[in-house]
C-alpha cells in the first residue's frame, strides 16, 4: 500500500521531467556531411559553369531552436568557359604542344572551398517533432577557387611548375551565405537530414601578382554568386530519456 501512494505521487513527476526529441525541444548537437548541386552567377559564371560540393557540418541547437555552427565543404567541376586565358600557349591548330611536340591532353578543372560560421533558427510549427522544421540560417566566411591545370600523359613545361600560378587565377576572399529548408529529425538518431537551398555571395580577389595573359595582375573586386541545392545527413548527439523506472 506504502509502495502504491509513493508511485502514485512520483510517477507523474518523473515522467514530466523526462524529455526526449519527440516531446520537447532539447539542447543537442547536430554534425554530418553535406552534398551541393551549385549554379554559378555574377563573375564566376563567366569562368565555370555548374559544379559540386561535398563537406562538413557542426552545429549546436538551443533548447530555444536557436543553431549556431560551422560548416566548409570542398568544390569541384569541370566546366570551364574561359580558355582565351590559355591563348599564349595554344598553338596555330587549337593544340598545346607537349615536350614531345605532340599535341598535350591537359585538363582545366575547378578546385576551391568555401567555409563559413552560422547562426540560425528552426520554426517547428511545421516539423514532425519539436526538434524539427523550416530551418533558416545564415553564414560569414571565406569563399576560394582556382584553376586546376593538370596534362595526362604529357609533360607540358609552359604549364608545370611555377608557370602554373601565372594561369591558375587563384581567387578568394570573404563571403556571406543564406539557407532555406527543411531539417528532419526522427526519434532515431540515424534518421535524421536536411534538405534547401542554399546561396554564397563571395567579393573576392585575384591574388595572383602576374597572370601570363594579361601580362600583369588582374585587379578589381570580384562577385563571385553560388545558387545550389543542399542535402545534408547528420547524426543529433544528446541525452537521451531513460524509458524504464525502477524504484526500492
Amino acid at each position: 500500500m506504502r509502495f502504491l501512494l509513493i508511485s502514485l505521487i512520483c510517477v507523474p513527476f518523473l515522467v514530466f521531467g523526462q524529455r526526449n526529441v519527440r516531446d520537447s525541444s532539447i539542447n543537442m548537437i547536430i554534425s554530418g556531411v553535406n552534398y551541393k548541386f551549385n549554379l554559378t552567377d555574377g563573375d564566376m559564371a563567366d569562368r565555370w559553369g555548374y559544379n559540386s560540393e561535398v563537406g562538413l557540418d557542426v552545429h549546436y541547437k538551443f533548447e530555444s531552436n536557436l543553431t549556431l555552427g560551422f560548416d566548409g565543404g570542398f568544390i569541384f567541376g569541370n566546366q570551364f568557359k574561359e580558355p582565351e586565358i590559355f591563348d599564349d600557349v595554344v598553338n596555330s591548330y587549337g593544340t598545346i604542344t607537349s615536350l614531345g611536340g605532340t599535341p598535350g591532353s591537359v585538363l582545366f578543372l575547378m578546385r576551391g572551398a568555401n567555409v563559413s560560421g552560422t547562426v540560425g533558427y528552426i520554426f517547428n510549427r511545421l516539423g514532425n517533432n519539436p526538434n524539427s522544421g523550416l530551418w533558416v540560417n545564415v553564414g560569414f566566411g571565406y569563399l576560394m577557387h582556382k584553376i586546376r591545370i593538370e596534362s595526362i600523359y604529357d609533360d607540358v613545361p609552359q604549364l608545370e611548375g611555377d608557370n602554373r600560378k601565372g594561369y591558375d587565377r587563384l581567387t578568394m576572399g570573404f563571403a556571406t551565405k543564406q539557407f532555406i529548408g527543411y531539417l528532419f529529425q526522427h526519434d532515431s538518431r540515424f534518421l535524421n537530414f536536411y534538405a534547401g537551398f542554399e546561396f554564397v555571395q563571395g567579393f573576392t580577389n585575384n591574388v595572383r601578382n602576374y597572370n601570363f595573359d594579361l601580362e600583369g595582375p588582374d585587379p578589381g573586386l570580384k562577385y563571385d554568386f553560388l545558387h545550389s541545392f543542399k542535402v545534408g545527413w547528420m547524426i543529433p548527439i544528446y541525452k537521451r530519456a531513460p524509458k524504464e523506472y525502477y524504484y526500492d
